[in-house]
Order: structure tokens, then C-alpha cells, then sequence
């Protein structure tokens, strides 16, 4: 209980350190409404494939000292992906946040060649599912990051990565090792013959100790891309309804091992959006 009150002092202390500054009003922001589904997810601990849909709320918006990230995503699993003591499909919900501090809106001399501002970025992750394993984890991320001189946006950064998550299976709570990621964020605006957007993230995580069963973990790949088209210009109403292809890739998942099933996915998807 001590390990988990500290890790969500830490996550609290880490966005309260980036929002240091008054509260002040967004230069610019984007939010919106998602829905993903696929039915070729994984679960660590079977080979099955998992049948998923996800309603995403997101926001993001610009300030005068930098930005701010939020994702809320509803995920529902069908029945390959159970509830805890119940043959109805396992729900989950998973909430991201991060701040990033803009050194270039601080009046340090950022831009340099191919990079356009350098940032300070901190947030957390938060999550929790109904299913047998029972996860319940919070994520403090901070770190530097690079943002390039690129049209749309590219971001690569360094980031210290700290996990705390419960193991009902195990019957405990596991304060994993602090360990690094490596993050990738991008969005790259396109025309194939109607206006489009490449968008996604990468993040590499190393090692981060052992899992509530004891075993060591593994260093964790995880990317997430979509392509999705601007339909809604060819009603007139450009940068509004989105729609397009998903691709989500993962190599030990969670940071399981190979050898445990279920922890390499490849899987292909279909997204809807609307901007508000």
C-alpha cells in the first residue's frame, strides 16, 4: 500500500511540476472522438486472438509555455478476453496525460539544424480491467524531448519510466524497477487524392526488473499507427470525420518474456474520428 500511495505521489508531483506555471489559456488545442476495431489483439498468457473496440476521447491544445496531452480509451474485449468469473468480454480503461514545457517558449536557443524546440515532458498512465489478471497500474514518464523541424509534427525523446500494477493472479501488488523508454510521436499530413494523416507513436521500454511471478522482464516494443483520410472534405467539411487503417505492433508485451503466448501482436484495424 506505501509502494502504491508513493507512485501516485510521484505521478501527481510529476504533473504538478510541469504545470508549475498559472493556468492560462490554449493558443490552440484539437479534441475528438474515436472508435477502433480489430479482431487480431493478444493477451499475454494465450495464443488466442481478441476481438476489441475502443472509444477514444482526446485532447490536445498549445498554450504560451507548451502543451498539453490527453487520451481516455474505453476498450471491450469479446469473449477470447473474459471478465474476471464471468463469460462476458473483460472491459478496461486507460487514461494518458502528459505536459510538456517548451525551453524555445522560455527564451532558450533551441532551434539548431533539423530540430525546432527541445521540451521537458512528464505525465502518467493510468489504467484498470475487469479481467482475471486484474490489472490496476500507474506509469510516472518523464524525460526530455526533441521536436523536429518537420510539416506536421515529429518528437523523439528520452524518458526515465516507472511502473506500479496489481497481479491478481499472484494475489499482490508489484512496484516494478525504474528503467528508460525511448518514445516516438508523429503526424505527417498527406494527399492520395484525398487529404490524409499518417499519424502514431513507437516507444521502446527496457527492462524494468521482476514481474509479480518473480521472473525477469523484458525490454517491451510498442507502436501504433494510422492512416486515416479526411473524409469529411468531400462533404465540405474538411478536418472534422476521419476514417482509415490501423496497425498496432507489439513485441513482449507488458514486458513478458517471448517464450509466454500472447505477448507478440500484430494487429490490423479500422479507426473512425470526429473533431470537435
Amino acid at each position: 500500500m506505501i509502494k502504491m500511495k508513493t507512485t501516485w505521489a510521484a505521478a501527481a508531483a510529476a504533473a504538478l511540476a510541469c504545470a508549475w506555471v498559472p493556468a492560462q489559456a490554449a493558443d490552440w488545442h484539437s479534441a475528438g472522438i474515436g472508435y477502433t476495431m480489430g479482431n487480431k489483439y493478444k493477451e499475454p498468457g494465450s495464443d488466442k486472438s481478441v476481438e476489441k473496440s475502443v472509444i477514444t476521447l482526446s485532447y490536445v491544445g498549445g498554450y504560451k509555455l507548451g502543451t498539453n496531452f490527453f487520451t481516455l480509451d474505453m476498450l471491450t474485449s469479446e469473449t477470447n478476453n473474459t471478465a474476471r468469473n464471468s463469460p462476458r468480454g473483460a472491459q478496461e480503461v486507460y487514461v494518458v496525460y502528459n505536459h510538456t514545457l517548451s525551453l524555445g517558449k522560455l527564451g532558450a536557443a533551441t532551434k539548431m539544424g533539423p530540430i525546432r524546440d527541445i521540451g521537458m515532458q512528464a505525465g502518467f498512465d493510468f489504467n484498470s480491467k475487469n479481467d482475471t489478471f486484474g490489472a490496476g497500474l500507474t506509469k510516472v514518464i518523464a524525460g526530455p524531448k526533441l521536436e523536429f523541424d518537420v510539416p506536421g509534427m515529429l518528437t523523439a525523446g528520452v524518458f526515465y519510466y516507472k511502473e506500479n500494477n496489481n497481479n491478481s493472479v499472484a494475489g499482490k501488488n508489484v512496484s516494478f524497477d525504474g528503467t528508460y523508454r525511448l518514445g516516438m510521436v508523429w503526424s505527417f499530413p498527406m494527399n492520395l487524392g484525398v487529404p490524409a494523416e499518417f499519424k502514431g507513436f513507437a516507444n521502446y521500454t527496457g527492462e524494468k526488473g521482476k514481474d509479480g511471478f518473480g521472473g525477469q522482464t523484458a525490454a517491451e516494443t510498442w507502436v501504433d499507427a494510422a492512416l486515416l483520410f479526411d473524409v469529411g472534405s468531400m462533404a465540405g467539411k474538411p478536418k472534422t470525420f476521419f476514417a482509415g487503417p490501423t496497425y498496432q505492433y507489439i513485441k513482449n508485451k507488458f514486458g513478458n518474456q517471448p517464450t509466454l503466448a500472447g505477448t507478440k501482436v500484430s494487429a490490423p484495424g479500422l479507426t473512425l474520428r470526429a473533431n470537435f
